[in-house]
């Protein structure tokens, strides 16, 4: 997959102020988890994010929280607790499951409820009351703070369909949660990290029950060995991942790799986004046919593909003879919509007509008019700098439109929005054309 790729212009860049002005960051994305809808209700919020710089990213669906995240990737979460609800954990469990960005969840609880909110993934708690600074200042601190421990040393043991969280102290066998006790997970671990050389009896009682040896050890430990093997599917005379050495001790049977936490996010982000990429796609398929004309179907399709948290805006064109027609937009201002209403092809200062002859997506990061797209450049500049994408519409052979979309932060579109993009650029080329052509004639 392609795109082309403009770089930032410093000459667009706002002026850092408050809290970002201290402790200097890239424009990052604060993705805002807000279930209760009460983030009109807490405008210290978007002060923040104002002070550091950063776009926000509105979820207020529980069903779209695991996609938004994994797609947006943002740099921190800030879980917004409903002032007459008790607090929840599993909103925070759900939101750590899909992001590895630190969470802070903005509440007025008691010390039992804040221990299980920070149990359940959060970072840290803060008072409805923090005021916009120290708010600002505690999430950059924690953001750091996961920046340098990023990659210091592994996270995970991988060997074959066997996966070892060390941090989260879990383990799963094709893709399946292993229910280990503590003891269990100790002896599983010391094992793995011994590279397939032998582990001495004494060495493993020593380690994980803290004995010296003697016959009650190793009797604990053949029998901690026959629990670990049968929740591993393990057999005494055929075993795979528990191998016994006699009159030395135990060795593991696989071959072991050691993965940093940010290596395991990437290689397994996109292959777990899978079933979810499928169901949004879905939806878009139940959008497109149960609209009554093309303007509708697009309407609906832009309007979910902002809700989702996929994009801040959209704007959708068809071809209509010498020009681009916009059929239908969100997110973008009312400027923006009149500006953008027609699109002629002969102009190729605008980036959504290149992109038709480029047949392939188009992206641009905080432009400038002397980047070659000097027309999208002026539209842009009625919006917020950010990220931009520009993706053909095609239905069999012909390109019949294109899909323009806007990020507001300055971090571009990785391959698998890119990906997603397409597909439903793809659904809206064959859909949106055939009625598109009728209503026109």
């Amino acid at each position: 997959m392609r795109t082309r790729d403009i770089g930032d212009d410093p000459r667009t860049r706002r002026a850092r102020t408050g809290a970002a002005s201290v402790f200097p960051v890239p424009a990052q994305r604060l993705a805002v988890v807000d279930l209760g809808n009460e983030l009109h209700t807490r405008p210290h919020v978007g002060a923040m994010s104002e002070r550091l710089n950063w776009s926000v990213l509105h979820l207020h669906e529980a069903e779209e929280l695991g996609w938004a995240l994994t797609v947006n990737r943002p740099a921190a979460v800030l879980v917004i607790i409903p002032a007459d609800l008790p607090p929840d954990p599993t909103t925070v469990a759900r939101v750590r499951r899909a992001t590895r960005a630190p969470i802070a969840v903005l509440a007025d609880v008691t010390g039992p409820q804040s221990v299980a909110l920070i149990s359940a993934g959060a970072d840290t708690v803060l008072s409805t009351s923090t005021r916009e600074e120290e708010m600002g200042a505690r999430v950059l601190a924690l953001v750091r703070r996961a920046a340098e421990g990023s990659d210091a040393g592994a996270r995970y043991l991988l060997s074959g369909p066997l996966r070892v969280d060390l941090w989260q102290r879990e383990a799963t066998l094709d893709t399946e949660p292993v229910r280990l006790t503590n003891t269990e997970f100790k002896l599983l671990v010391c094992l793995m990290e011994a590279g397939g050389q032998v582990v001495p009896a004494s060495r493993l009682t020593s380690r994980v029950w803290g004995w010296a040896g003697g016959d009650d050890g190793l009797n604990t430990l053949r029998i901690g060995v026959g629990r670990l093997r049968r929740k591993l599917g393990d057999t005494v005379h055929e075993p795979r991942f528990v191998l016994s050495v006699r009159g030395s001790g135990y060795r593991f049977g696989g071959q072991v790799t050691e993965v940093g936490a940010r290596e395991e996010e990437r290689r397994t982000s996109e292959t777990g986004s899978d079933l979810l990429l499928a169901e949004r796609l879905a939806r878009r398929c139940e959008e497109l046919a149960s609209a009554p004309d093309a303007r509708s179907a697009a309407s609906l399709v832009a309007r979910s593909l902002v809700q989702e948290g996929t994009v801040d805006a959209i704007g959708l064109h068809l071809l209509d003879g010498d020009r681009l027609q916009l059929v239908a937009h969100h997110g973008f201002s009312a400027a923006w919509q009149e500006a953008a209403q027609e699109l002629r092809l002969a102009d190729s200062g605008f980036a959504a007509v290149r992109t038709l002859t480029a047949e392939e997506p188009v992206q641009l990061r905080r432009f400038s008019t002397k980047a070659g797209y000097a027309r999208t450049a002026a539209l842009a500049h009625v919006e917020l700098p950010g990220t931009y994408l520009f993706v053909p519409l095609r239905s069999g052979s012909s390109v019949v439109g294109a899909m323009g979309l806007h990020r507001h932060s300055s971090e571009p579109f990785g391959p698998l929005s890119i990906t997603y993009l397409k597909a439903v650029a793809a659904l809206c080329g064959v859909c949106l054309s055939a009625r598109w052509r009728t209503t026109s004639t």
